[in-house]
């Protein structure tokens, strides 16, 4: 039993009438509860709605192999706990736990059952109240996921293409005319089944409206004027802190009849949003007056309408929380299993949906997993387009990397499958074209181009980085990132020719990687055990030196660069560049004319590519002589070779901060 007085003193059950308020003062109980005590069990069915009094509350989601991770907290007074008491399935949409001492008013579930059963009018209020609370919560979400964000950024990298050859049953023009957008907005989600004597006059109040691509359709915090419904074409929304130097794009819509602008409906009536085309669209706009005019008039029409609003609004932040989970722990399988767990009342257990976890875990069965999204977002049921269409944005770095994987595999295959009456010459050129095409969607950084020398025949160094594990091919193949990137987006452009590297013969049972060097004509140095034929047993040191040196200086003479990573090992940017090795000075030394050396370093690539900048800065070219003028002096080059490495440490330095600035 709970006091009238304290009733009123909520916002909650303010406007009530007072009899309704004393059927909640018989039923409704004050509950107290200890730290770290569920007030709500995720998925558990929804017996009660609660109100906060005093303390302070955890919302908790279940994610499969990770438990209950924290997406939100809340301490102001009147928060409204367990709204799934409002809409259907009626289970609770999260945990929600005690952070210390919590004071709460509990209302049993058959109390709002009953008001909205038998009091529309009455039950609308309460609707309106909670809609705006979870409004509030959703706008608190998507502020916690703008702090994740970069500089202001409203678009995405890529989103999934637009649905082909979607079959749209109303055109524009057949919306002119009454019985048409009548029949459009009776197939609504918003308004299906309601009362076609309200829905005919709604329907003389609708226009249709044409957005070109990029026009706005409603800036965030502007007055909201309309609720508008997609007839075709492709809405996006993005949310931006109050200065707009920061912003997130939040989802795209592309659903006939999807609501948009549902904030119409919800004090403080302006939008929470920004709203554009993303490519030319019609939408049918319902004035918000209007429309709250009649759900005013007509109470049970007005409980509907909030109860499909609140479902909309409780469907954005599902979301919102689940691209928190993506961004906070960088796993995007967990990000998946999250969105299933969230519908796990309403998916079919037949649903392909459900083996998309299964498909991400292994880069070879990715194209799978997107072919199987996809496939879903046009032809399943209206529960798996959504969550499908959901799952597409979540998952767009995957498909980033996924695209950087299926891009590594044409450039192994330009090689490795090229045709046996190719040149190396050609089979470079090749390899070159696709590493530009495959970097050229990256997001890459390059400085001191200008200090290439005007003509190819140099000596090209470079600090030398590891491979994330993300680039392994099926074949246990990693191709050098950094190299190739050097060789194609800066040597290559420039003088229209692919260098030659310099590179370890590979050691024992690295068949894949001889395979595919010898294609290509590299250099070999020999650090150790290797993978031997007939012509390296036959050769001593020496003859393998002079071979190497002969063969280094007939590309250096005809006009090709050669690239060398002097360290000979890979190191972490960070760490960059290890111990350097003589050999590429000495070589610099044994060849006449004696060619320039251009140092280049470069940074990140050791990281996932698609998550990173990479940068490459190109330093001014310089002739092994100016420093150490008898190369036959041991001591004073190696003493030369310590200090430059000294020195790459500050270039390393310095191609990190490139890839850093906005």
């Amino acid at each position: 039993m709970v006091s009238i007085d304290t009733l009123k003193q909520l916002a909650f059950l303010s406007g009530l009438r007072r009899e309704v308020l004393e059927d909640f003062a018989g039923a409704a109980t004050i509950v107290e509860l200890e730290n770290n005590t569920l007030v709500t069990r995720q998925h558990d069915r929804a017996i009660a709605l609660y109100v906060l009094l005093e303390g302070r509350i955890q919302f908790l989601i279940e994610v499969e192999g990770a438990g209950k991770l924290l997406v939100g907290t809340g301490h102001e007074p009147g928060l409204i706990i367990g709204w799934s008491v409002f809409r259907a399935p009626f289970r609770y949409m999260t945990g929600v736990r005690c952070e210390g001492r919590c004071r709460l008013l509990r209302i049993p579930h058959h109390l709002i059952d009953e008001l909205l059963a038998h009091d529309a009018r009455s039950g609308l209020i309460l609707l309106r109240r909670v809609t705006e609370s979870l409004a509030r919560r959703l706008e608190f979400e998507r502020s916690r996921l703008l702090e994740t964000a970069g500089a202001k950024a409203a678009l995405p990298h890529k989103l999934p293409a637009p649905i082909e050859e979607v079959d749209v049953p109303w055109t524009p023009e057949q919306l002119d005319s009454p019985d048409g957008m009548l029949d459009f907005l009776a197939h609504s989600s918003l308004f299906e089944g309601l009362d076609s004597r309200l829905l005919e006059w709604l329907s003389h109040q609708a226009v249709v409206m044409t957005f070109a691509a990029n026009d706005a359709l409603f800036e965030q915090d502007g007055i909201a004027e309309h609720l508008y419904l997609l007839l075709d074409g492709r809405i996006g929304f993005s949310y931006c802190d109050e200065g707009g130097t920061r912003c997130v794009f939040l989802r795209a819509l592309e659903g006939i009849g999807d609501p948009i602008g549902w904030s119409a409906l919800v004090d403080p009536r302006r939008y929470r949003t920004s709203a554009f085309a993303m490519q030319t669209s019609h939408v049918v706009a319902l004035p918000s007056n209007t429309l709250e005019r009649l759900c005013t008039q007509e109470p049970a029409f007005g409980v509907t309408m909030m109860r499909r609003v609140l479902q909309a609004i409780s469907s954005r932040l599902r979301f919102t929380r689940v691209r928190l989970v993506a961004r906070r722990y960088g796993e995007e399988i967990m990000a998946m299993r999250t969105i299933l767990d969230q519908a796990a009342e309403s998916l079919p257990v037949s649903s392909p949906l459900h083996k998309i976890p299964h498909l991400l875990e292994n880069r070879l069965t990715l194209a799978d997993a997107f072919h199987a999204l996809e496939l879903t977002r046009a032809h399943g049921d209206p529960t798996e387009r959504n969550l499908a269409a959901l799952s597409l944005e979540v998952l767009q770095d995957v498909h980033r990397e996924l695209e950087l994987y299926q891009g590594l595999q044409r450039a192994y295959e330009a090689v490795a499958n090229a045709p046996a009456d190719e040149s190396p010459e050609e089979v470079r050129g090749r390899s070159m074209q696709a590493f530009v095409e495959l970097f050229g969607k990256l997001s890459c950084r390059i400085s001191g181009e200008e200090n290439l020398p005007a003509t190819p025949g140099n000596i090209v160094i470079m600090n030398h980085l590891e491979n994330h594990m993300d680039t392994m091919l099926p074949n246990a193949f990693r191709l050098t990132l950094d190299s190739h990137f050097v060789s194609s987006m800066i040597l290559y452009r420039r003088y229209g020719e692919a260098p030659v590297r310099v590179v370890r013969k590979p050691e024992m049972g690295w068949f894949g990687y001889q395979q595919y060097f010898d294609r290509l004509d590299y250099l070999y140095v020999y650090p150790g055990d290797v993978d031997e034929e007939d012509r390296d047993q036959a050769l001593t040191r020496d003859q393998r030196n002079r071979h190497f040196i002969e063969r280094a200086a007939a590309h250096l003479e005809a006009g090709r660069n050669l690239l060398i990573a002097p360290e000979g090992r890979c190191s972490f940017t960070e760490a960059s560049p290890g111990p350097f090795k003589p050999g590429a000075f000495r070589l610099a030394a044994a060849v006449d004319p004696e060619p320039l050396i251009v140092p280049i370093a470069v940074a990140n690539f050791d990281k996932r590519l698609t998550r990173t900048t990479t940068a490459a800065i190109v330093f001014p070219p310089f002739r092994l002589s100016d420093h150490v003028p008898d190369t036959d002096d041991r001591d004073a080059l190696f003493a030369f070779v310590a200090r430059l490495q000294q020195q790459y440490h500050g270039y390393v330095q310095q191609a990190i901060k490139l890839a850093q600035d906005d």
